[in-house]
């Protein structure tokens, strides 16, 4: 254990220092669980990928890599690493993906609702800033019964750092219509 502190000036200076050990190092057998000798190799990381990409679960995956050097104690990370990486890179190729994919979904409803309408704006960098939409059904409970229309734009952020604004609204039946 070593205790620091730091003068007004800036300068560091030790405290206390106890060269002895408080607990039992790890074992050699357990090594492989410490966190500083966890990690996932490119090699194995574009395995694990495209494993997935064909439609092979993450355990599989990690069983099989596991299997081919020996033992999970031979292959440098666990099975949640395993899990931590893939949840990652399906998060980073969601987030790059998703105005191509919002427009591409408003694309398809457009072919088959022809009173679908939407529109998007993004910024320079193609980073989607707003978005808009509404479907036939919508639109003709707005014609026919278009006297009651909530607009609310929540005072939370999502993880783009946009505002939620639906609107809802509410048929002859008392149902509500979301957008």
């Amino acid at each position: 254990m070593v205790r620091f502190s730091m003068s007004q000036d800036g300068v560091w200076a030790v405290n206390k220092s106890v060269e002895s050990h408080n607990h039992e190092l790890a074992r050699p057998n357990d090594q492989h669980l410490l966190r500083s000798s966890r990690s996932i190799s490119d090699d194995n990381a574009a395995v694990l990928k495209s494993m997935l990409e064909v439609g092979i679960r993450t355990v599989d995956a990690f069983t099989y890599l596991s299997d081919e050097v020996g033992g999970v104690s031979n292959l440098g990370f666990t099975k949640q690493d395993a899990y931590n990486y893939i949840q990652k890179e399906r998060i980073a190729k969601i987030e790059t993906g998703d105005t191509n994919s919002l427009i591409k979904l408003f694309k398809e409803r457009t072919i088959d609702d022809n009173m679908f309408a939407w529109d998007v704006e993004t910024d320079e960098d193609g980073c989607l800033l707003i978005f808009f939409w509404v479907d036939g059904l919508g639109r003709n409970d707005y014609d026919c019964f278009g006297d009651v229309i909530i607009f609310d734009t929540s005072y939370r952020l999502n993880k783009y750092n946009l505002a939620c604004a639906p609107i809802v609204g509410v048929n002859n039946h008392w149902q509500l219509y979301f957008e």
